[in-house]
Parts: C-alpha cells; sequence; structure tokens
C-alpha cells in the first residue's frame, strides 16, 4: 500500500492507546478541579499535552508502527463487501431482481406459518437455507455485473486476430526479433487462455443465478401446501452444494481476471540479457511498432 494514501500522524492519534491516555488526563484533570486548586489543574493540562507532542512526534515515524497501519489497512481493504454493499453496487434492474426474491422469501415464511406446528422444526431449516441462497444469489449477480465487460467475447476475437498476425509476421525475422516478438506472443496466448475461462466462469455464474431463482419459485408454489417437504429438503442441500462450487469458479476468475502476480511475471519475459547491445535495441524498437 502507498504510504502516501496513509495519515500516520492521524493514525497514531487514534490510536486507542492514545485515546484511552486522553480520556485518563482529562479524567484526572477534571478531579483535580474539583479540589479549587488552579496549579494542580494546570500542571495536569501541561504534562499531558508534553507527552502528546512527544508521541505525536515519534511515533509516526516508527517503521513497526507503519508496518502495522499498512497491515491493517490491508486487511480492511482484502475485506469482503457486506451484502448492503453489494446491493448497492447493483444495477437498478438487478437491485429489483433482488427485491423480487425477497419478497418470494417473505411469502414463503407467511406461507410455513399457517401450516401444523410439528413441521415447524423442518420449515425454519427450509428457510435458513433460502436466505443462504438468496445471499449466495446477490454476491453472484455482483460477481456477474463486475465481470461482464471483463468477459466480452471481442476480445477474445481480438486476441486471436493479434495472434495470427504476429505469427505471420515473424516468419521472415531474424533469430533475435522473433525470440522477442514469441514472448509477446506468450502473453498474447496467455490473454486468451484468461478470457476463455471467464466466459466458462460467466456462463456458469447465470445458469446458476437462474437456478437459484427457479428454486425459490417451486418452494413457493409447495409452501401454500408443503405436499412433498423431504423433497425440497433435498432439492435446498443441492442447490446449496451447487452454489458454494460456483462460488468457487468465482474465486478461480478473481485469479484470472486480476492477479498482479501473473502480470509481473509477464514483464519479466521482456528482460532480455543482451539489452546492451545496440542490434537488439532496434530488434525491440521494431517490436514496439508492430
Amino acid at each position: 500500500m502507498n504510504d502516501s494514501n496513509i495519515n500516520y500522524t492521524k493514525e497514531a492519534f487514534f490510536h486507542p492507546w492514545n485515546l484511552t491516555f486522553l480520556i485518563v488526563a482529562m479524567l484526572i484533570a477534571f478531579t483535580v478541579s474539583m479540589t479549587e486548586l488552579i496549579w494542580p489543574f494546570n500542571t495536569v493540562l501541561l504534562l499531558a499535552s508534553a507527552f502528546e507532542l512527544i508521541y505525536l512526534g515519534n511515533m509516526p515515524r516508527q517503521e513497526r508502527f507503519r508496518r502495522a497501519i499498512r497491515s491493517r489497512r490491508a486487511v480492511e481493504h482484502a475485506k469482503p463487501p457486506s451484502q448492503k454493499e453489494l446491493f448497492h453496487g447493483l444495477s437498478k434492474q438487478n437491485q429489483r431482481r433482488y427485491a423480487k426474491l425477497r419478497k418470494i422469501e417473505k411469502d414463503i415464511a407467511s406461507n410455513y406459518r399457517k401450516l401444523p406446528y410439528a413441521s415447524q422444526g423442518m420449515l425454519d431449516s427450509h428457510l435458513k437455507k433460502i436466505n443462504g441462497l438468496l445471499d449466495s444469489f446477490l454476491s453472484l449477480l455482483y460477481q456477474k455485473e463486475r465481470y461482464d465487460v471483463s468477459a466480452d467475447g471481442s476480445t477474445e476475437r481480438e486476441v486471436v486476430g493479434a495472434m495470427e498476425r504476429l505469427r505471420i509476421d515473424m516468419e521472415d525475422d531474424p533469430p533475435r526479433v522473433r525470440a522477442v516478438k514469441a514472448r509477446r506472443l506468450k502473453i498474447l496466448e496467455q490473454r486468451l487462455d484468461r478470457s476463455k475461462k471467464g466466459q466458462e466462469n460467466l456462463e456458469i455464474i447465470k445458469a446458476q443465478l437462474e437456478t437459484i431463482v427457479d428454486v425459490t419459485k417451486y418452494i413457493h408454489e409447495q409452501s401454500l401446501t408443503l405436499r412433498n417437504p423431504e423433497e425440497i429438503t433435498f432439492q435446498l442441500d443441492t442447490l446449496l452444494q451447487e452454489v458454494e462450487e460456483t462460488q468457487a469458479s468465482v474465486v478461480e476468475m478473481e485469479a484470472v481476471f486480476g492477479n498482479p502476480t501473473d502480470l509481473l511475471s509477464a514483464m519479466d519475459l521482456f528482460e532480455d540479457p543482451d539489452a546492451g547491445t545496440d542490434e537488439v535495441q532496434d530488434d525491440r524498437s521494431r517490436v514496439k511498432e508492430q
């Protein structure tokens, strides 16, 4: 994380230990002021101010403190968004889609309350599983919107065309130029592989979203009479397992589209041990013009 984005003095001031010190100092000063003696009150304030200035002048410079703050910020940045944040991050159309499904969930719960008391234990289990499915539905909607653009089919066609042109162009090149262009070709192959995986995972997400909708509607229809509670239990358990597998695919998609390590490795491919020679510099200049 970039240090320029962190105000270490502010972080030091709002550190729990420092806030505790300031509160204790104010309480002591208030207690002393009750004695109606001016000098002890002023002395406490002066000492507290002096310690605070020394603390704020030194603590933000400590590398150990800076590492702790950077580590905490990194954890906060990596924390997954809440359900509320996911919902507000959706398009209006998908917000309505999710809200409609939540409305069906409430109708199911209302219908379940009208059924015999003896079945309530199983029904409560159904409702918990449905709630978990709809949480996953929201997460998958969010992921789908994120990667709709990234998995655009035009990107794949563009990369395939670039690879074909590059292979033809490499046929008459000198060995060193061909070696540099081969590195570019490898990068294009990696892009193509990422695009294909992204398309596949996106189709899985779309299919899973539709399945959750269908199963929720089916349970809503069955909740009026509860003719097959065991079948509903089986449907929910099976779908929950499928959703877990889909979410694992989403994690894979994260690696496909946003792994900085892969990018750094790709950049390393352009490190040429003969970069000091003028001939290789000319070769690289020719490649950049492609």
